[in-house]
């Protein structure tokens, strides 16, 4: 349909169809591993590493992303968690500070909540910038933190197989629609509201 969002799950990778241009085009993103997967930073990505990872889905599918491409390529990288503040008064927001797999969808999010929780910050607490990042900073991790570790558990349960990808399976098939979605109020229904 034109205005759902529909992800594959399959062992070697996993893609998400979502409507674009008011549902009249379907944009794909498919992820897999690959060392190297395109030339450059971002490029026309290798076919056939998408092809190799598609091996046994269904063949509608796998017709669906030869028809698609050519696909670009973007690696995933992640960064070491370290301060997001700097002594002069700096700090990082979103990628920058705390990168982000694609596995929960929320690394523009995130930029985004930082952005407001540091301007509400700011703009209530005029004192001592540097205190106001450090209050920021510990405000946002514990958030961050969960949001990575729901990252992961999206990795392995999208990427699963055998037992695992069973389990998985199962859940969804039972699990009604608005029980999955509430699932993730503490993801999808943030508001700032973590104010001194």
């Amino acid at each position: 349909a034109g205005d759902c969002i529909t992800a594959f799950l399959h062992p070697g990778f996993h893609m998400v169809a979502y409507p674009v241009s008011k549902g009249s085009a379907f944009n794909l993103a498919a992820f897999t591993k690959g060392e190297r997967i395109a030339e450059g930073w971002s490029g026309h990505a290798y076919p056939a590493i998408l092809a190799s990872a598609m091996r046994g889905t269904a063949p509608a599918l796998a017709r669906l992303a030869a028809l698609a491409g050519p696909w670009t390529a973007f690696p995933i990288h992640t960064v070491e968690q370290t301060r997001w503040t700097m002594p002069q008064g700096v700090a990082l927001i979103g990628d920058a500070a705390h990168a982000m797999t694609p596995f929960a969808a929320q690394g523009a999010a995130m930029a985004i909540e930082d952005a407001v929780t540091l301007a509400n910050l700011i703009a209530d607490f005029a004192g001592d910038p540097r205190q106001n990042l450090t209050t920021w900073e510990n405000l946002r991790r514990p958030r961050i933190e969960k949001v990575l570790r729901r990252g992961a558990l999206n990795r392995m349960a999208w990427h699963a197989w055998g037992p695992v990808a069973i389990a998985r399976n199962l859940v969804l098939a039972t699990r009604p629609a608005e029980k999955l979605a509430g699932d993730l109020d503490w993801l999808y229904g943030w508001e700032e509201r973590n104010r001194r």
